[in-house]
């Protein structure tokens, strides 16, 4: 990639593929330090796994939020995650992420993928 070439965008929800949602059985929970950030605010923080972070930025992409969750995002869910995002236009991937399981390793093969032929990697 040419150094004025620009990585794909990955815009990426907070609810269903990092929070996960409705379904019958409980959640597993993660602890992200002493300080938990937000957890009285929003207990469902505690369903983030901040193994997320290392995995999403390990992709050849640059990361984009698409949340309802506007500043709360960089403020709650950001630190759980070290999610930085810089926007820029770019290609997209239009990939739906179960909500009920959030992000599997499915949906990182399919996202590495396209963004690795994207990048001609």
């Amino acid at each position: 990639m040419t150094p004025t070439a620009r990585l794909p965008l990955l815009f990426l929800d907070v609810d269903g593929p990092l929070i996960p949602f409705g379904a019958s059985q409980p959640y597993p929970t993660y602890e992200t330090g002493p300080e938990n950030p937000g957890a009285r605010e929003n207990p469902l923080l505690a369903r983030i796994n901040p193994q997320h972070g290392p995995r999403l930025t390990a992709l050849p992409c640059e990361l984009v939020r698409a949340t309802t969750w506007m500043e709360d995002a960089n403020t709650w869910v950001a630190p759980r995650i070290g999610w930085v995002a810089v926007h820029h236009p770019g290609p997209a991937l239009l990939h739906r992420v179960e909500p009920r399981q959030g992000l599997r390793d499915s949906d990182y093969a399919v996202l590495d993928s396209w963004l690795r032929r994207r990048a001609g990697v």
